[in-house]
């Protein structure tokens, strides 16, 4: 049977799922992506259209997130496993946020502001976006739940 299973990359993720503290876990990502060429990224994991997402933790137990329960997710060597975003925001400009979640929790980051001529507004980004947004902190790059967001603030610089 092994000669029917599609070889899958190992990546680390850190989750926030309230009411539990964020856990380290691991996601597995096909070498063939659906929506774009090359390998698949996180970020194709959790913007899928499906009710849970299985995420594996260090002992190798699944646990099936409901994916709507998700508040954040963080990439770990998200240069490599998140390629194909950061190859989009080559050269885009970007804006800095803050961003407010239904737990009360907060997250100041940027956004890189991708999108056609016209289009580029944090406004634009936001609404066009379905599912899980990317932001920018430091070196982090978090997946963000626009489903658990309440409110964005555009901040200067």
């Amino acid at each position: 049977m092994q000669e029917f299973q599609v070889p899958k990359e190992k990546a680390s993720v850190l989750i926030e799922m309230p009411p539990h503290p964020p856990e380290p876990r691991y996601i597995f990502l096909s070498p063939l992506a659906q929506n774009h060429h090359g390998a698949e990224t996180p970020s194709d994991i959790f913007n899928i259209s499906k009710a849970f997402i299985p995420l594996f933790s260090a002992g190798g137990d699944v646990v099936l997130a409901r994916h709507d329960a998700i508040t954040w997710v963080m990439i770990g060597d998200p240069t490599r496993t998140e390629w194909y975003y950061f190859d989009a925001r080559a050269g885009m400009p970007d804006a800095a946020i803050h961003i407010v979640f239904d737990t009360g929790g907060i997250l100041d980051g940027r956004i890189a502001l991708i999108g056609p001529t016209g289009g580029q507004r944090v406004q634009d980004i936001v609404n066009r976006e379905e599912g899980f947004l990317h932001v920018e902190r430091n070196d982090e790059l978090f997946l963000v739940n626009l489903k658990r967001v309440v409110s964005i603030t555009l901040k200067e610089g």
